[in-house]
Parts: C-alpha cells; sequence; structure tokens
C-alpha cells in the first residue's frame, strides 16, 4: 500500500467519519451470537464507534499508525496490526472487514480470510465487505484496488448476503458475505 494514509489521514477520517452505514450494519449484527468483535482496518474509527455504543466489545486493528492514534483519542481500544499477522489470545464473536481488505491483492486477501478465520470463536461470524469486479488497480490516489467477484468470496467459504450501491454515491457496487462457523 502506498503512503496515502500515513500522508492524508484526516483527510480520509473527515471524508469517511459521517457516512451512513446503517444499511450493512443491519446486514451483520443479526449473525452475531455475542458481543466480542474485530473490527479490520478500522480507518476513521466509525464503526468500532457505532459497535461501541451499541454495547460491544471492540477492538480494532490498522497497520496505519495515525488512525490507531486517532481511535485512542476516542476511546477506542486499537492497535497497528497487520491482518495476515495479527494473533489473540481473544476468540471472537464477529469479524467486521469493510471495505479493508480491498487494498490486498486477490491473493493476500484469499490469506487475509482464511487467516482471519481462525480468530473466530466456534459461532463466530467472519463479515467483508469488497468492491465487485475483477480487476487490481491502483486508483489515482496510489492505493491498490482490488475487486473481486461473488464466486471468488464464495470459493473462499463465504456466503454472499447482498451487493449493495456505494454509501458515498460513487458508481461501485460492493458484495456483503460472511463465513460463519
Amino acid at each position: 500500500m502506498s503512503g496515502y494514509y500515513s500522508e492524508h489521514y484526516n483527510e480520509y477520517i473527515d471524508s469517511t467519519m459521517h457516512t451512513d452505514m446503517s444499511h450493512i450494519y443491519a446486514i451483520f449484527e443479526p449473525l452475531l451470537k455475542g458481543k466480542r468483535i474485530l473490527d479490520v482496518g478500522f480507518g476513521s474509527g466509525r464503526d468500532m464507534l457505532y459497535f461501541k455504543s451499541k454495547g460491544y466489545e471492540v477492538i480494532g486493528i490498522d497497520p496505519e499508525p495515525a488512525f490507531v492514534e486517532h481511535a485512542k483519542e476516542l476511546g477506542l481500544n486499537a492497535v497497528v496490526g497487520d491482518v495476515l499477522s495479527f494473533e489473540s489470545d481473544i476468540q471472537f464473536d464477529g469479524i467486521w472487514a469493510c471495505a479493508s481488505l480491498l487494498h490486498l491483492s486477490k491473493d493476500g486477501i484469499a490469506a487475509a480470510i482464511n487467516h482471519l478465520k481462525t480468530l473466530l470463536n466456534d459461532e463466530g461470524v467472519f463479515f467483508v465487505s469488497l468492491k465487485e469486479g475483477d480487476s487490481e488497480t491502483i486508483d489515482e490516489k496510489g492505493r491498490v484496488m482490488t475487486y473481486v467477484s461473488k464466486e471468488f468470496l464464495k470459493g473462499l467459504g463465504l456466503q454472499i448476503l447482498s451487493t449493495t450501491n456505494d454509501p458515498m454515491g460513487r458508481d461501485i457496487h460492493w458484495i456483503n458475505a460472511a463465513f460463519m462457523k
């Protein structure tokens, strides 16, 4: 990944913090059978704040130290971490990877999903939201953007829950999928 987030973290936080994600939360929350959530690549901390406000115990990992510092300033439990190597003594009821794994290659996405599945408890659910398509590109901000197909996610053992329009109004469709033990 480029250094985009290191250099533009405030701009990113400002542009995403107040995006209405209620329609996506409504897909994930009914699947949860407990209160412990791992938020992978949390960025602005928007989703962590929501889950905390609903009484969930949320831990967040993000590779960008500025996002972790911001989350801590908001009173959130956050650590700098890489999705491919993150380990925890805690087994999670839910893992939330909403629009975060898309900066990995397809092989990286597959490795991340397979690794994160091991952090779920026996009734855990792993939710992922990724851009629909079939390409790996570099966007105008220098970030890797990987688009995946429903078939790709099904091949990793995920169930397709829905396809939604972009909450920020862009011409993008998102695939919302979950792995449930």
